[in-house]
């Protein structure tokens, strides 16, 4: 029972945590509607597979070069998306639909440094535990992050006509290439 509640709570508290995933959940709820939002907030059980079975599989084998390359990848997608969102609102670039979302979203997780961090630190130290605690665990974790992050979906829908929000998702978009920029200016220093 100490597993699950871990789960939930860590869940939970890498769900409401104020990253690239929840920026990207806010732009595709208050860009597409409910739906899209609600898709993107599903990334991290898309994706976090790959990532465990790595954190499994490979965590004394990964040379200590995979973060730098994970900080130049992610950095990489995080300006992409960031200009992506920027131009749509600019109308240079189509409308995407929920599922580009969702694309974009598992595109984003898979190339979060953070998720691995996760899964490679606290997230490994939990799947190495007796069984059943592993699946406990992960029983907890994924409603707790996929539940508060469509739980943000939701406020973002409720709120949506609030004058402030439209502004506030327009600028959303330069934090993300904010942030896609930190990663890669951190990746490159030595």
């Amino acid at each position: 029972m100490e597993a699950l509640i871990l789960g939930l709570t860590l869940g939970l508290s890498a769900g409401v945590n104020p990253g690239p995933l929840t920026v990207l959940v806010v732009q595709q709820t208050l860009g597409q509607g409910l739906r899209a939002g609600l898709l993107a907030s599903t990334a991290p059980v898309l994706t976090d597979a790959l990532v465990v079975l790595l954190a499994l599989g490979l965590a004394r084998g990964l040379p200590p070069e995979f973060h730098l390359w994970m900080n130049l990848v992610g950095g990489g997608v995080l300006v992409y998306l960031g200009l992506k969102g920027w131009l749509k609102q600019e109308g240079v670039d189509p409308p995407s639909t929920p599922t580009q979302g969702l694309r974009d979203a598992v595109l984003l997780n898979l190339t979060n440094p953070n998720a691995y961090l996760f899964w490679f630190t606290v997230g490994l130290t939990q799947l190495k535990r007796p069984l059943p605690e592993p699946w406990l665990f992960i029983l907890g974790f994924y409603p707790g992050i996929v539940g508060a992050k469509a739980g943000i979906a939701l406020l973002t829908a409720r709120f949506r006509h609030l004058p402030w929000l439209r502004p506030m998702a327009r600028w959303s978009h330069l934090l993300l290439v904010g942030i896609g920029i930190y990663l890669l200016l951190h990746a490159a220093r030595p």
